[in-house]
């Protein structure tokens, strides 16, 4: 085992915390971003690659020598994903793993953690009702097709993947008790990113989610 840690959307709200809580624990962190000037934390043990993950050659760049994947990717922008205004789905999740899958099979790298959404998949009757009204109404609909589309692949590789699956997301610093569920609608309806990011980190050698697709809140 290297603890070595490939982190997609490591410049995101929620990546930026995940990069902390993962060199605090000793992890070396390697980041593959479009623009490395949005990282600003500087560490022996923080490795940045100038990429996407659209790209499997910048995929097999940043992948080698990992052990694990953590994906905390978003498909559209906060503006783009509540507007109403329809817009050409990018399927971002969708040909990003495809790359990410491809390179773990031919490394041989077997742990992957991803981000999704409570609502996608078999949660979708546990969805918040403001939740299916946005899927409803705005481009809600294209993250959730795109996130669909990425579990579906994650599901069927073969790898040793946890699907976290959190509900509406804040920014507060202050971290509260993780609350996990798979049969019920998580309340309150949502968590900090902070929080996300530790859960992450906390499982990425953790086998206690393998295969599983927890619903996580804050008590």
């Amino acid at each position: 085992m290297s603890n070595r840690i490939l982190i997609l959307g490591a410049t995101g709200r929620t990546g930026k915390h995940a990069i902390n809580f993962a060199l605090a624990k000793g992890y070396h962190v390697v980041a593959l971003v479009r623009n490395p000037a949005k990282i600003s934390v500087k560490s022996d043990d923080l490795t940045v690659v100038t990429g996407l993950p659209t790209n499997i050659d910048d995929v097999h760049r940043a992948i080698e020598g990992c052990d694990v994947i953590l994906s905390l990717l978003s498909p559209l922008t906060r503006g783009e994903a509540i507007s109403f205004r329809k817009i050409n789905a990018p399927r971002i999740l969708e040909k990003s793993m495809t790359n990410v899958l491809q390179a773990m099979n031919e490394y041989r790298v077997k742990r992957i953690l991803i981000l999704s959404s409570v609502g996608v998949g078999d949660s979708w009757k546990y969805a918040p009702w403001y939740v299916k009204l946005l899927v409803k109404l705005t481009n809600f609909k294209v993250i959730f097709a795109d996130h669909n589309a990425q579990e579906r692949l994650i599901q069927a590789s073969g790898t040793n993947w946890t699907i976290a699956r959190p509900v509406g997301l804040n920014e507060n610093e202050t971290m509260r008790e993780l609350a996990v569920t798979y049969d019920l609608t998580p309340k309150p309806f949502q968590m900090s990113r902070k929080l996300l990011a530790k859960f992450f980190i906390d499982n990425v050698y953790s086998e206690t989610y393998t295969h599983k697709t927890p619903m996580l809140s804050e008590r």
